[in-house]
């Protein structure tokens, strides 16, 4: 779903999210715009698309349809989905512990970092809940899987591992495409590629927004029309 950063400030410190890295990749001067309106310097903006609207209402049906698949195949879903976010958190952890094959609308976070997947799916792989781990699935609508995307889910996968002492093996885009729907990484292949801009999104939050907003003038990216 496109959306505006999630990137605010708890106790003087901001709190980011995979929808920060991927703003970051595509225009640090966006991350600058960010920056100030986490700190109440610039009003947030809001404006009407019905365009927009339609991709975001495409995307929740996407993400809607691949849920009851789940159910249809025969695991139940835990839905986490309208809980406040402490809640969610704390009932999705609460979820894995107990070994749901699948967990919807989960929120992952370790007080820096925060991860909103669509759905942690089971494996049996060990991990510290038992002989189960979790991976992450996440609804797309694009059928060709992007840089942006692979940087969202190489974060949800880094958070995962804090939570159950152990790195997913895969991370999955669950695409429109009815041949081969579901497009699986290995989480180790992009490692490298997500602390490269993890690290620069962490300098560039350190800097001033002022400052950051200078170093990277707004030249006309692809990220404009977002």
């Amino acid at each position: 779903m496109l959306k505006w950063g999630l990137m605010q400030i708890t106790d003087s410190v901001f709190q980011l999210a995979a929808s920060d890295l991927s703003r970051f990749l595509s225009c640090q001067h966006c991350t600058a715009l960010d920056m100030e309106v986490a700190q109440g310097v610039r009003e947030k903006p809001y404006y009407s698309d019905p365009f927009l609207d339609m991709l975001v209402e495409r995307g929740l049906a996407h993400e809607k349809e691949y849920i009851e698949s789940i159910a249809t195949e025969g695991d139940e879903v835990f839905d986490l989905g309208g809980l406040p976010r402490s809640e969610a958190a704390e009932r999705c952890l609460e979820a894995m512990r107990q070994g749901q094959p699948a967990i919807a609308q989960g929120v992952l976070s370790d007080g820096e970092w925060l991860g909103l997947p669509d759905v942690l799916r089971r494996v049996e792989t060990p991990s510290v809940f038992g002989s189960w781990s979790y991976e992450v699935y996440d609804t797309k609508l694009a059928r060709e899987t992007r840089g942006t995307t692979i940087l969202q889910l190489s974060l949800y996968s880094d958070l995962l591992e804090g939570v159950q002492k152990g790195l997913p093996e895969r991370f999955h885009v669950v695409t429109p495409n009815p041949v081969d729907a579901i497009q699986s990484f290995r989480v180790t292949d992009f490692a490298a590629f997500y602390r490269l801009v993890r690290k620069g999104l962490k300098a560039a939050v350190e800097e001033n927004a002022a400052a950051l907003a200078l170093a990277n003038y707004p030249e006309p990216v692809g990220y404009c029309d977002v």
